[in-house]
This record gives C-alpha cells, structure tokens and sequence, in this order.
C-alpha cells in the first residue's frame, strides 16, 4: 500500500457520480415528502425549480474552486487553503457525518424497497437487506477504483434510462381533471405557507439536490481535473434539474395531489397508471438500483474526505493508505462501520433534516473560499472561472446563510443537533495538534 490515489476515472464517472448520487433519492420519495411539507402543488414545482437554480449557481461556483484546487477530501481542501486548520476540520467533519447519515437512510430505503420486491418472512427483512447492500458495495469498492466505477456508471445510467422512458411513457397519459386543492386535501393550511413549512420544504429540496458536488472528491483520481470537474458538475447539475422538474411536472399532471401527498413513492403510481401493478413493481426495481448508486457514490465521498483527514495528520496516518486497486482501505472500513451504526442505531431517519443543515453548512465555507481565495490571485490559466463571480458567489452565501437562519428559528431542535455534530470537530482538532511535534524555535 502507499499514500497515492491513482488516476483512474474520468468525464463518464463524474456525469455518473453527480447523477446517480444525486437523483436516486430526489426521484423516488422526495416528491411525497414535499408534497407533505407545502400542501399545495404550485409551491412544489416552484420549490424544485429555485432549488435547481441554486444548485446551478452552487456548480458554477465549486466548478472554479475544483480547477483551483484539484485535492482529495472535497470541500475540507477548500476551507483549509482559505481560512485555516480548524474550519477545515469542521467542514471535513460536518460532510463525513453526513455522508454516513445520507448512506444509512439510503441503505434503508434500498432495503425497504427488496424487502417489497422479495417473498421475505424474516423479522427485520428490511434492515437485513439493508446491511447485506452496505457490505456488498464495501466489498466491491474494496477491490479498487476501477470496480468501484463500473457499479456507479451502471447505476447511473440504469437510473437515468428508467425515468425517461417514464417521462415519455406519461405523455401519452390523460391529465387529471381539474380539482380545488382544498377539496383534494383537506390539510392544507388556511393560514398559507408557514416558516416552518417552507423550511421543511427547503430541507427536502436541498436533501434531494445534495450529491451533486460529488465529482470534486475524485480531483486526484481524474486526469485534467480542472477541465473534467467543471463539466461534470455543470452538466451533471443541469440533468438533474431537468429530470426533477420534468418528473415533478408529469406526476402534478397525472395524478392528483392527494395521492402524491399520501404516497412514500408517488413515481410508483405514475408507472401503474401506465402499466398497472407490474408498472408499480418495475419501479420498485429500479428504486433499488438508484439507492444502490447513492450508497456507491456516499462511501466512495465519506472514504475520500478520511483519506484526506489521515494524510494532513488530523486522523491516524493509516488511514490515508491506498491498496494497489486505488481504494483507501482503511478509511473505507471506517465508513462502512460508521453507516452500518448509524443504520442499525434506529435514529437515522430522525437526522434527514440534521444533514440540510450540514449539507448547507459546508456550502457557506465554500464558496465563501472562492471569493477569499480569488482576492489571493486568479486561478490555473485555461481552467473554468465562475460567471459572473463575485457577484453569483455572494448571492450564493446570502441565499445559504438565510437558509440556514429559517433553519435556526423554524427547526431549532434540528439546527442545535447540526451545531452539536460541528462542534465534535473541536476535540479531533485539538487531539491532532497534542499529537504533533513542535516546530524547532527559529
């Protein structure tokens, strides 16, 4: 073993790592959620759209960032070269924890959706399944990179094929007639939007769009990295968009709102209307498949950002070790036995919104790197510069520090708990610089 990744990816595995580890969860059960959480289908589509616009605008900026900075750990690299040691803990700490948190519920969504699929009688089939698909990814993941890939291209574009042919499958299919959505729904609140619907609505949206940065955790491992992240992440982004808005958009049309508020898989209905009960089945199937790709794409994230954390001496050096195949083991075990806690723990549903707050978080300190880093001198000659920078930038930090302030007075208990996990980040800190020998006097 040594202390080297290796290049081994590409263009084909960032479109795959952005799309698939990011529309698995988005296309499935995040429109019930937040059809739940807004009450009303014109605030739904709009939410989809603003957050899709956000998350452009976020790739435009990290595009930059990931030429500048071709580093392994994703957004730790950012936050160390622009404000120090600490932050940069803090955020490699915030986006470990909650890749492993988003890796958990996924393996439970997966194993939910098998145990449907499967004639299982066996008490706790779900969480069985659950663990059984964790392992396994482990497993492939531990003979190299190269596996690791394949299974996240495959995913990827199983995923991406299923919800166009769905797409173009619901064209054909009649609109729903016109309906009040008051008589539709009787819980939808006369008041109108309330903070705490909007900021439950926000955390849905933001948890669906997360995952789209993930190309920038492989800069090391991607040859002409500032040339491949940009696209990756801009591209990877737009087709996300565009697949949710367009979905979103056929289920409002199809199906009445009442069924998708009720629905933990409002796609599953589209599909029945199309092809009856088997229709339902095949997108249980493809379900897995899609959370099979989530759950590569978070442990092959939460491994890199360990990776990164045991070469700068903030974690045991061991960890920054890479087997011949190009996969870190050691810090591929830490994250493998981190999400399987988390899942048999029973509290990783509770933690969804926790990691909004997370997510959003690291977000702020990125791209507030980028305008720090820009007054430090231009960038690599050649590599993509964000439009309209310093100005998109800055709205981007003002849009997620609202964010994340909506979240502080309309989730407090949520937003206390995101404070708690960044703060665990103090003592790992701490404990790293004790354990380093001084620097001789001058």
């Amino acid at each position: 073993m040594n202390n080297s990744l290796h290049r081994l990816v590409g263009l084909g595995f960032g479109l795959a790592v952005a799309v698939g580890g990011t529309a698995g969860t988005g296309v499935l059960n995040s429109p019930g959620e937040l059809a739940r959480a807004l009450g009303d289908p014109g605030l739904v589509l709009v939410l989809w759209v603003v957050g899709g616009l956000y998350t452009l605008l976020a790739a435009n900026t990290l595009a930059e960032l990931a030429g500048r900075l071709p580093q392994a750990g994703g957004w730790y690299g950012y936050a160390e070269a622009a404000f120090g040691e600490f932050p940069a803990v803090a955020v490699a700490w915030a986006d470990w924890t909650s890749s492993c948190v988003t890796g958990a519920l996924v393996a439970l969504l997966l194993g939910e959706y098998l145990a449907q699929l499967l004639p299982l009688a066996v008490p706790g089939g779900p969480r069985l399944l659950a663990v059984s698909a964790v392992l396994g990814l482990a497993a492939v993941q531990w003979r190299g990179l190269r596996e690791g890939s394949r299974a996240q291209e495959i995913t990827a574009a199983v995923l991406l094929l299923g919800v166009l042919a769905l797409l173009a499958g619901s064209a054909w299919l009649p609109g729903r007639p016109a309906q009040p959505v008051a008589a539709a729904l009787p819980t939808v609140a006369a008041g109108g939007l309330t903070a705490a619907a909007l900021a439950a609505g926000l955390q849905v949206v933001v948890f669906a769009y997360d995952g789209w940065y993930a190309p920038i955790y492989f800069a090391e491992e991607t040859p002409r990295p500032g040339h491949t992240l940009s696209r990756a992440l801009l591209w990877g982004v737009g087709t996300v968009l565009v697949l949710y808005c367009g979905l979103n958009a056929a289920l409002l049309r199809v199906l009445p709102f009442a069924a998708i508020h009720a629905s933990e898989l409002p796609l599953g209905g589209l599909a029945a209307a199309l092809a009856g009960p088997a229709g339902r089945q095949l997108v249980l199937a493809l379900g897995v498949v899609a959370m099979l790709g989530v759950l590569n794409s978070v442990l092959l994230m939460a491994t890199r950002v360990l990776f990164a954390l045991g070469r700068a001496g903030q974690l045991p050096a061991g960890l920054a070790r890479v087997h011949a195949g190009g996969t870190p083991r050691p810090a591929l075990t830490v994250a493998t036995l981190l999400t399987l806690a988390l899942l048999l723990s029973g509290t990783v549903a509770a933690l969804e919104a926790v990691t909004a707050v997370l997510f959003v978080g690291y977000y702020v300190v990125g791209f507030a790197a980028l305008l720090r880093l820009r007054r430090q001198g231009p960038g690599p000659p050649g590599d993509y510069r964000a439009w309209g920078h310093p100005w998109s930038t800055g709205l981007l930090v003002a849009l997620s520090v609202a964010f994340l302030g909506l979240c502080a007075v309309a989730d407090w208990p949520h937003a206390l708990v995101a404070v708690g996990l960044v703060a665990g980040a103090w003592p790992l800190w701490w404990l790293a610089r004790r354990g380093r020998p001084s620097a001789p006097a001058s």
